[in-house]
């Protein structure tokens, strides 16, 4: 190994050491600050909970878990890259991907509703900065480094969408059952809910295979995208004024304020990107798995 590939291995482990400790130590702080007021300020301090709250809450809690499993995974896998292990660097690549993804809809009532940056998103430009950084310090060409760059960021995008609007159809399906039976508006959600579930894991998959330079990372980050595609323009069409990007009364809703409509555009793009001979041939070895 040369000195200079040591030395971003070296670098690579600090980097997933410190993240580790800061998601193990620290993290949760923000994670509480932010999902406690919030809720709190909306629910009148407890007393007048309602779907969305509850929603936010256990779906927070259950997510607040995995990402304290993501830090330790992270601290434990410092070692192996410091040492240069070929899997360790997937691995943290795909760890850090995790709260990256997350934290962005963690964050985002703060954002609509208290108008204030969320102490949750310290966590998310932090994680993010880190996957950017182990992904340069990885040592590949040019090419590799500049498709790889594109097509995990996509992923990343993709993942934290498909996290926002999970809970999004969760709560207008728990808020009104009837509903989500009786109006085509949030029957949609019935559909477009499970399928945005299934672009998170989906996308944090491809992230972990395609890092490892596999064939059926390219598939499944093929199949996030799809899945974007199919779940994202059904629910815009059937709710072009209800997701909204800018706060209400704002501006008019049109395709480049909606939520879903932009999701989409973002799984058309990623599915162009990955068809690309020059993008293609940059992701993966053309090996026999």
């Amino acid at each position: 190994m040369t000195e200079v590939k040591k030395n971003n291995w070296t670098i690579m482990a600090i980097l997933a050491l410190l993240m580790g400790l800061f998601i193990v130590f620290v993290a949760p702080g923000l994670f509480d600050t932010t999902m406690d007021i919030l809720i709190m300020k909306q629910s009148k301090d407890a007393t007048a909970l309602n779907a969305g709250h509850l929603s936010r809450f256990y779906v927070g809690s259950i997510y607040s878990g995995i990402e304290m499993l993501a830090g330790l995974a992270l601290i434990a896998i410092s070692f192996a890259l410091y040492a240069g292990k070929k899997w360790a660097w997937p691995t943290a690549m795909a760890l850090l991907s995790i709260p990256a993804m997350v934290n962005g809809y963690i964050g985002l009532g703060w954002l609509e509703n208290l108008k204030r940056f969320p102490p949750a998103y310290i966590t998310f430009f932090l994680s993010l900065i880190a996957f950017w950084a182990l992904l340069f310090l990885k040592e590949n060409d040019k090419k590799t480094k500049n498709a790889t760059f594109w097509v995990f960021t996509l992923l990343g995008m993709l993942g934290a969408q498909g996290f926002m609007l999970f809970p999004h159809a969760l709560r207008v399906i728990l808020k009104s059952p009837a509903n989500a039976l009786l109006d085509p508006a949030a029957a949609v959600l019935k559909r477009t809910g499970p399928i945005m579930f299934l672009v998170v894991i989906l996308a944090g998959l491809a992230i972990w295979k395609l890092a490892q330079r596999k064939e059926s990372g390219w598939y499944l980050a093929l199949m996030t995208a799809a899945m974007m595609i199919i779940g994202a323009f059904p629910a815009h069409y059937a709710r072009p004024l209800v997701a909204s990007l800018v706060p209400k009364n704002t501006a008019a809703a049109s395709v480049f304020t909606s939520t879903y409509w932009m999701a989409g555009l973002q799984g058309i793009i990623l599915v162009v990107l990955l068809l690309l001979p020059a993008f293609k041939s940059a992701l993966y070895d053309e090996v026999e798995e």
